[in-house]
Parts: structure tokens; C-alpha cells; sequence
């Protein structure tokens, strides 16, 4: 049929008809490979998921923890970019990895990527019940940093040995010792804490600061609530601590962090998860 009307419009001096070609995608990039390597290599870096969270579910029987992959209150599916093609799989695996699957491998583990990712331990629970180690980025509740009875041992902890960034994760007082399955079905929303505002009350003694630091924070703060401090403060003895955990782990020949820590603070809101559709 074809031959036909290519005939006809032969014989009445019409130009040739072009094939029709079916529609392209508006997102199908026929010349992407043409691009350089770098260019390419930061658009697959671009799509990659946007950081997030993972809370530590701190399992009731925790002395099988290593034996078992380490469960979370939320988890997240491998970024769909693994899939895409070599190149792409390549520079997913270049940001992350699977981690913390039984015995501490990438067995049954979950995709986490080094760069963006961070673990938020929200209570003592999740610190006491886990094995999670060599974690760039924590967040850590404000309670277990400055109010629990145990919070020199929260920062002086082997957890946090390649710790880069610390968060400090301001809730509701008396955090530190609730229940983390209270904490299903929400996730936490943050805003961050400037300097000068007050992060709550700290029970740190003069083992913790000296006598004189303590001095010069309740001379700044009005009326009896003489534990209560400022985030920039507060920023001082966090940063001391750690500064005493390097030297502790240099003398013990235990790998960990050499350089300068990074230390913000976040008031931490919960929101319910949106419920699934049915199917």
C-alpha cells in the first residue's frame, strides 16, 4: 500500500512523504551520554533520595541484636536510580552502601548513604539496644546530652567515634528514658536553634565544666533556674567533651575522627506519617 502511494505522489510531482517517527518522552535525553563525564556524574549525584533520617526501632531482645539486622521505626527503599544503568549504579554505590544487616554487614541491611543519611538517636533506649558505629552524622537528644544522669557517657561514647556532625535534638524534658515505640507512626521535623536561645536545663557538675563556667551561666540567667543554658553554652562543654573523647581514642590506638567537630541544635516536632492508600 505504501509503494502505492509513494507512486501516486511520483506521478503528480509531490516531494517524497517523510516517515513518521512515534512521540518522544518529555524526559527521554537521547544525547545525555554525550555530555561529559563530570556533568553526568553530578546529575545522577543530583537525583539521588534527599537525606534522610533513620530512628532505631531498639529491639526488646537486644542481646541477639548482632545476629540480626539492626531494625528501624522507618525504612527506605534503594535509591530507583541503582537500576538505571552501570554508570548510574556506580555513582549510587560511590555515596552509600548497605549497612547494618546481620552481623554488622550488608546482609539484610538497608541502602545508607554516608554523605546525606543520619542516625537520630531520640532516648537511651536506642544507644543501650543498638551496635551502630562509624556514622558520620547524629542526632542526639538534648535530654541524653545534657539532663540524663549518664549524659557524659552519651558523648564520651565509642558510637560516636567518626562522628563529623553532631545534632543535639531538643524534646520534650524527660525524653531520655521514654519508651521509642511511642515513637511509631511520625517523624521528626526540626527547626533550627540559634545561639542565644536557651535549650533547656543541663545536669552537668564541675567534673563536666569548672565551677567557674558554671558561675558566668547563672549570672546570665534570671531568677533560681540556675541549670538552665544557652545553646552557645551548651555548644562549649559538648565541644570539650569531645575533644577529651579524641584524646582517649588516640591513646588507645582506636581509630576515630581527627578533625574539628560540627555541632548544631534542632527543636524536634513530630508529624504522624501519612497513612497508606488501600490497594
Amino acid at each position: 500500500m505504501s509503494k502505492i502511494f509513494g507512486t501516486a505522489r511520483w506521478l503528480l510531482g509531490l516531494p517524497p512523504a517523510k516517515a513518521v517517527e512515534p512521540p518522544k518522552p518529555a524526559t527521554a535525553f537521547p544525547r545525555f551520554r554525550e555530555l561529559p563525564t563530570e556533568i553526568r556524574w553530578a546529575i545522577w549525584l543530583y537525583a539521588l533520595p534527599a537525606p534522610r533520617i533513620y530512628e532505631p526501632a531498639a529491639p526488646t531482645n537486644w542481646l541477639l541484636t548482632p545476629m540480626k539486622p539492626i531494625t528501624f521505626l522507618r525504612t527506605f527503599a534503594p535509591p530507583v536510580l541503582r537500576e538505571v544503568c552501570q554508570e548510574a549504579y556506580e555513582v549510587c554505590m560511590s555515596e552509600g552502601e548497605f549497612r547494618f544487616g546481620c552481623f554488622f554487614s550488608h546482609m539484610r541491611g538497608i541502602w545508607y548513604n554516608e554523605v546525606r543519611d543520619a542516625i537520630y538517636f531520640a532516648c537511651e533506649m536506642q544507644l543501650d539496644r543498638t551496635h551502630i558505629f562509624e556514622v558520620d552524622t547524629i542526632y542526639l537528644s538534648a535530654d541524653c546530652a545534657l539532663r540524663s544522669p549518664d549524659c557524659r557517657n552519651f558523648l564520651m561514647s565509642k558510637n560516636f567515634d567518626f562522628c563529623d556532625k553532631l545534632v543535639i535534638a531538643l524534646y520534650p524534658p524527660g525524653s531520655w528514658d521514654m519508651d521509642v515505640q511511642t515513637l511509631k507512626g511520625t517523624e521528626p521535623i526540626f527547626r533550627k536553634i540559634m545561639d542565644y536561645e536557651i535549650i533547656g536545663e543541663h545536669a552537668w557538675d564541675t567534673t563536666d565544666c569548672s565551677l567557674e563556667q558554671r558561675r558566668k551561666w547563672n549570672s546570665a540567667v534570671d531568677g533560681d533556674a540556675h541549670n538552665i543554658i544557652y545553646w552557645q553554652r551548651a555548644k562549649e562543654v559538648i565541644l570539650g567533651f569531645f575533644k577529651m573523647r579524641q584524646e582517649a581514642a588516640r591513646l588507645a590506638g582506636r581509630e576515630h575522627y581527627e578533625e574539628d567537630l560540627e555541632l548544631e541544635a534542632v527543636e524536634v516536632f513530630r508529624k504522624p506519617l501519612p497513612k497508606a492508600l488501600p490497594a
